[in-house]
């Protein structure tokens, strides 16, 4: 029986109570003490009408333009060749519209994946240089001192997630990661990694393939975490710098802004939590350069709202895939069209080439964009198709037009 209970006088009774109130007092100073260690901060927006009070649970702001399933005329469009047509049944992932193919075939990720440049990461050439890694995953170097990681998924899905689908076809990555934690610009064996840099970690949102504990946890103790206003609450408190944000609220970080902006999507990485946390897409703001972030996300008369509130984009980074699900999803044309939108500069495109996350055949979503792009035929815009692996570099000693370089 615990000592708790072994009461048989007053004196016994007083010696429990006390007993109690230094236990209760431990506790308390327990919470203090990891209180004092984190940064966890909210910033929150009370003007906007993103909670369904009916539903419990986060909304978008406007109505998805297209809804689940819904084609166009671009969807009439074979963009495969003979040979990568091949019948196939999946048995997770199954394509409801019948006529199965297998999406992988004619896929070879060498062509589309490149060996990172280890020295231009670790010693920046240019004021800007954006490194697509894979999927959604992209290291932004700012100045040579902020150290921005978007999105990072180096390592496999965290939890049952990982367990599982490493037997699925579906979710076996067809392009490892050519860059590891242990291979970014701020991590090694140091006793001060990243020192005389920022690192800062943004997420989108909280579904596996955006959001991944495996690949944070080997990432510097000093790095700061922004992300969707909910998801703070869910990060362990073994992150110290946790900044949780509504859409359209603003941070900064010496001479980075940092903006948490509203996309067309949801969130949830059980069943039982659809739109606990918000969801959506990151500005960041250095030395008069604007990258864009969209996250995964639909079209709809969102992108012209972000543009009316935080005006023009110099650098748009957008999904173009898993589009049967267009409501939360980008076509190419939708990724293109948005981007047009914000009055974007340079495009580059994402969200392609290493699970198989849609009904689509893994080669569809460049090869659409391209045509999309020559029937739109964007104006004052530039379309940068990266190798995963590759760097994009702008500013000095290079320049793109309508970005500055100092």
């Amino acid at each position: 029986m615990s000592r708790y209970f072994k009461i048989y006088s007053a004196r016994d009774y007083q010696k429990y109570v006390l007993m109690c109130f230094r236990d209760i007092l431990c506790i308390l100073l327990l919470f203090v003490i990891c209180a004092c260690s984190t940064n966890w901060r909210v910033i929150k927006n009370e003007t906007l009408d993103d909670w369904d009070g009916r539903r419990m649970m986060y909304k978008n702001l406007f109505p998805s333009k297209y809804g689940l399933g819904e084609e166009t005329e671009y969807d009439r469009i074979d963009f495969l060749k003979t040979h990568e047509r091949k019948r196939h049944k999946y048995w997770l992932l199954a394509d409801p519209r019948g006529g199965d193919i297998d999406r992988t075939l004619g896929y070879d990720p060498s062509e589309y994946t490149v060996q990172p440049d280890v020295n231009i990461l670790q010693n920046p050439t240019h004021e800007v240089q954006i490194t697509w890694i894979r999927h959604a995953s992209f290291l932004v170097q700012l100045g040579g001192k902020y150290q921005i990681l978007i999105d990072p998924v180096l390592e496999q899905y965290d939890g049952l997630a990982g367990k599982f689908v490493k037997y699925t076809v579906v979710e076996v990555p067809n392009t490892e990661s050519p860059l590891t934690a242990e291979d970014l610009p701020f991590a090694g064996a140091s006793e001060n990694p990243g020192e005389n840099q920022t690192v800062i970690v943004a997420i989108s949102h909280d579904h596996y393939d955006h959001l991944n504990y495996r690949t944070l946890k080997k990432l510097p103790e000093n790095t700061h975490y922004y992300v969707p206003h909910g998801l703070e609450n869910e990060f362990p408190a073994r992150y110290a710098n946790v900044i949780g944000m509504d859409w359209y609220t603003q941070d900064t970080i010496g001479g980075l802004t940092i903006t948490f902006l509203p996309a067309n999507h949801n969130s949830s990485r059980s069943m039982n939590a659809r739109n606990q946390n918000l969801w959506g897409g990151w500005l960041f703001e250095w030395n008069d350069y604007r990258v864009y972030f969209s996250g995964d996300t639909g079209y709809s008369a969102v992108f012209k709202d972000i543009k009316s509130r935080v005006g023009e984009v110099d650098i748009c980074l957008m999904p173009i895939a898993a589009w049967y699900w267009r409501h939360g999803h980008f076509a190419p044309e939708d990724a293109l069209q948005a981007a047009e939108d914000l009055s974007c500069n340079v495009f580059i495109p994402w969200g392609w080439g290493t699970w198989i996350i849609s009904y689509e055949h893994l080669l569809e979503p460049p090869r659409r964009l391209q045509y999309a792009w020559d029937q739109m035929q964007p104006e004052n815009m530039e379309l940068r198709v990266l190798k995963m692996g590759e760097t994009y570099s702008i500013g000095l000693p290079g320049k793109v037009q309508g970005v500055k370089s100092n």
